[in-house]
């Protein structure tokens, strides 16, 4: 999870009659809070970073992700209820992925341990059909690491082969995805809930 996770499609203005005042949805709208969401972000510091993403084109959201994550971090002060939601759902998103790959050293926190879940994962990605898809990605992930570049710029476009690929054969690749998507719907939950009880104030 990152940054990205903000540009939900059912939030991006250009998929909506963005014309149309929140208010006039009514407190009832499933959507309302998405609005109320979008005016929090459009709020702070970061308003334009924000809007970058939202009408960036789908290969250039890495990019302005990180531009996006930064100047959030940079005015942390104003953000800090969006940050601290993220990382508390991308911490969850590590755990429940680590207790599929590996159970049993779930609690082990040695440098084995840590090598046994890298290796873990690696077979699982490598016994499905996306195997060259994840290799791809892997390497390239490789070679950013090494030159001190982004990876999630770098390899944007490997990277959306592999994760459509994993889409493609989701029978196999459930136990990878359902965590994440997991993850993505109880962010959005908590997202919702902050908006809501701001508004209440």
């Amino acid at each position: 999870m990152s940054s990205t996770d903000l540009k939900a499609e059912n939030t991006d203005p250009k998929s909506q009659n963005n014309q149309v005042p929140s208010e006039e949805l009514g407190d009832s709208s499933s959507d309302n809070w998405l609005y109320r969401f979008q005016d929090f972000m459009e709020g702070g510091a970061c308003k334009e970073s924000y809007l970058d993403l939202i009408y960036c084109f789908d290969d250039e959201e890495p990019k302005y992700s990180e531009i996006l994550e930064n100047c959030m971090k940079a005015h942390s002060d104003y953000y800090e209820p969006v940050i601290a939601r993220l990382e508390t759902c991308k911490e969850q998103l590590t755990k429940d992925l680590e207790a599929v790959f590996l159970p049993s050293t779930l609690l082990d926190q040695t440098k084995e341990g840590d090598i046994e879940k890298e290796e873990s994962f690696i077979a699982f990605m490598k016994g499905g059909s996306c195997k060259e898809s994840y290799t791809a990605w892997s390497d390239c992930a490789k070679e950013a690491e090494k030159n001190k570049e982004d990876v999630n710029i770098k390899c944007a476009e490997v990277s959306e082969m592999w994760n459509n690929c994993m889409d493609a054969h989701s029978d196999y690749y459930h136990p990878y995805l359902a965590p994440i998507e997991t993850a993505a719907n109880d962010f959005a939950k908590k997202l919702e809930a902050f908006v809501s009880r701001k508004q209440a104030e």
